[in-house]
């Protein structure tokens, strides 16, 4: 099967908390569980972490969401977001 050029080059999410603190927190006391093959790579800016998938949208919410539940952070803690950075976009 041949894949999609959007099944090759990754999308970028952003994690935003509610500020630095608890962002770094919660990135360092994650860090041993977070597996990069699965989410694809992390890194912590601010508030915000930022993470490149090639994981489909539905699939990589629901699995970062549990990932997140698995520390008792709770989804009104922080929101997930689609960013424009990585997307591939043909206008033709």
């Amino acid at each position: 099967m041949v894949k999609s050029i959007y099944d090759m080059i990754p999308v970028t999410w952003a994690i935003e908390f509610k500020d630095r603190d608890t962002a770094h927190a919660i990135y360092d006391s994650t860090m041993a569980k977070y597996d990069d093959n699965t989410f694809g790579s992390r890194t912590v800016n601010n508030d915000t972490w930022y993470i490149g998938t090639k994981l489909h949208d539905d699939e990589f919410k629901t699995k970062i969401t549990e990932f997140l539940n698995q520390y008792d952070i709770a989804s009104d803690q922080y929101t997930i977001t689609k960013t424009a950075v990585g997307t591939f976009f043909n206008p033709f």
